[in-house]
C-alpha cells in the first residue's frame, strides 16, 4: 500500500467536496480530519492501481491549489 499525507489549511468540507469532484480520486482511499488550522488528508493507493507515491503527492499539490470562486451576488 502506498501511503502520502500533508496538513492543508482548507477546511474538511471543503476538501471533500474537491475529492468527490475529482474522478481520478475515486479509486483510492482518502481520510481526512481535522488538524489544527487545516485538515489532515491521507490517501492510500493499492499497487494495482499502477500509481507511485509521487503521483499521490500530485494529487495532495493538486488539492493544496487555491481556488478562486466569485463572490455571489447579495
Amino acid at each position: 500500500m502506498i501511503k502520502v499525507s500533508r496538513t492543508l489549511v482548507k477546511s474538511e468540507p471543503e476538501l471533500a467536496e474537491l475529492v468527490a469532484a475529482e474522478s481520478r480520486l475515486r479509486e483510492l482511499e482518502v481520510t481526512m480530519a481535522e488538524k489544527g488550522f487545516g485538515t489532515r488528508v491521507e490517501i492510500h493507493a493499492a499497487p494495482e492501481t499502477g500509481l507511485g507515491e509521487a503521483d499521490l503527492e500530485r494529487f495532495l499539490d493538486e488539492l493544496a491549489e487555491p481556488r478562486k470562486q466569485p463572490f455571489g451576488s447579495a
